[in-house]
């Protein structure tokens, strides 16, 4: 059975044009409203005609993908109006100007090409999983360390998630120093809920720290609920966004399971007490990569006793702070606008915190990210 949709066409038009504003303002266009229209038709996702300028949205693109997706869509008819309206071509095709026009709007390059408008062409939303062959072996080394990580034998898990703390960090100085100029992309976690709970603010706390990434916290409208929730939104290099994905999303799904394990023996009920566990847990795991992260980097800056050094310190922080500018100049295309905002407090039951602070000690990587494809990815058990 078909679910007819067309009483939130209305609601869908409202929504675009004020979608439609914040872009121009977040560009510094001038363009006058078009009438925005959502269309039936399954042979485009979008078009924009320039006679009665008009912006006609896809229904089955709103219904079949997430808000962001349907505005990059938005922005690649925006285009086709700023070459109509702004550089008066009358050609109206992807050619130079068009893509001069994309450039504008920072348009990611796979949503710039006539398939953009065609059924089953529009692509998918940036990716951290789309690896370079390197990439994909730098996941598959990671992969097989917080394998080891998963070991009963407490030495041996811990030796193996420093060694992948390592991988990690030197995996990103020779990025740096041979890249001419580092490839970056964004991938947004949906938490489908209105309100960021203080725990998921602890886990980007933990992802920022500790694998490579910056965290964006906004909001996206859902078309099938008519309002907003909140996002978690990664940037960084593909494989730094694929890892910090798997982390943040299985540390999510066992704070539940290890809830679930250790209630009985915790006074207190509520959502209070249970959140208490929960950023108990995460700071107890937060400490110990904190932990892993002060050995290796006293580790790495220890003077080589046998051979020479292979890159100068100084160089390597000047490449690191090059990496950081360019990557929040990255974010700033997206959130121009980005303000920093303290987090609320938290009214925390601390004997049910440092019981789970205690547990979160015992969390580990375990499993680890492997081929695309494998519908497997990092899991997290508790050592105890």
């Amino acid at each position: 059975m078909t679910t007819d949709f067309s009483p939130y066409y209305r609601l869908w038009a409202r929504q675009l044009l004020a979608e439609f504003e914040e872009i121009q303002a977040q560009y510094g266009l001038a363009l006058e409203a078009p009438i925005f229209e959502i269309s039936e038709t399954r042979k485009q996702y979008g078009s924009w005609q320039a006679e009665d300028r008009i912006i006609r949205i896809s229904a089955r693109l709103i219904t079949s993908r997430s808000w962001d997706i349907t505005c990059l869509i938005l922005k690649h008819e925006m285009a086709h109006q700023i070459c109509s309206e702004l550089f008066h071509d009358k050609a109206s095709d992807h050619g130079p100007l068009f893509q001069q026009a994309c450039q504008i709007l920072d348009l990611p390059a796979s949503y710039r090409h006539a398939s953009s408008d065609l059924p089953g062409g529009a692509p998918s939303a940036p990716s951290g999983n789309a690896q370079t062959e390197k990439g994909r072996q730098f996941i598959n080394r990671i992969g097989k360390l917080l394998a080891l990580a998963g070991s009963t034998n407490e030495h041996e898990a811990a030796l193996a998630m420093e060694k992948a703390r390592q991988l990690m960090t030197r995996h990103n100085l020779q990025q740096l120093q041979d890249d001419t100029q580092s490839a970056f992309t964004s991938l947004i976690i949906h938490t489908r809920s209105r309100r960021l709970e203080c725990w998921q603010r602890k886990i980007c706390v933990i992802l920022v720290q500790f694998f490579h990434v910056k965290v964006v916290t906004s909001r996206l409208y859902d078309p099938l609920r008519n309002g907003h929730y909140r996002t978690i939104e990664l940037f960084g290099r593909k494989e730094n966004v694929t890892v910090a994905e798997y982390c943040s999303t299985f540390l999510a799904s066992q704070l539940a399971s290890l809830w679930q394990q250790n209630r009985n023996r915790i006074n207190g009920k509520g959502i209070r007490v249970r959140n208490s566990y929960y950023l108990g847990l995460l700071q107890g795991f937060y400490d110990k990569l904190k932990a892993g992260k002060s050995t290796t980097e006293t580790a790495d800056s220890a003077p080589p006793t046998m051979a020479p050094r292979t890159a100068d310190s100084t160089a390597i922080a000047l490449l690191i702070r090059a990496e950081e500018a360019a990557l929040d100049t990255f974010v700033r295309t997206r959130f121009p606008r980005m303000r920093r905002r303290s987090g609320s407090k938290s009214f925390i039951h601390r004997e049910t915190y440092e019981q789970g602070r205690e547990d979160g000690q015992g969390i580990v990587l375990q499993k680890g990210v492997v081929d695309q494809g494998s519908g497997r990815g990092l899991l997290l058990a508790q050592n105890r």
